[in-house]
């Protein structure tokens, strides 16, 4: 079940890279800007209770790097995530409903 914990909007700047992305085409980029080093990162399709297992395949996502996140068996037609990420301060951010089908890139930053 998904748990609501301190939201720090300010922290989260999404910039929406190229205007005609295929609606099949869910994967995108996520540039890490913030000054923490993110430690987990969960994507949920936003109709879900669950956040499944954390998604990156290395141990972390380093300050000034950027992640390159590809989906397979996928519904073309499923277009709304909820991204969860922990930084290292131990801190939980939420971005909800991020319309994937027209987002390349997500860039986080202070």
């Amino acid at each position: 079940m998904k748990r609501t914990f301190l939201v720090l909007a300010a922290i989260v700047c999404l910039f929406i890279v190229g205007q005609s992305v295929n609606a099949q085409n869910q994967n995108f980029s996520m540039v890490n800007n913030t000054g923490m080093i993110l430690v987990d990162v969960f994507i949920s399709p936003s109709a879900s209770d669950n956040w499944g297992s954390d998604v990156i395949p290395k141990d972390m996502i380093l300050d000034g790097e950027t992640f390159d996140f590809t989906f397979t068996g996928i519904d073309p037609e499923h277009c709304s995530w909820d991204i969860l990420f922990t930084a290292d301060d131990g801190n939980k951010y939420y971005m909800r409903g991020v319309d994937l089908c027209s987002i390349t890139t997500i860039t986080l930053s202070r």
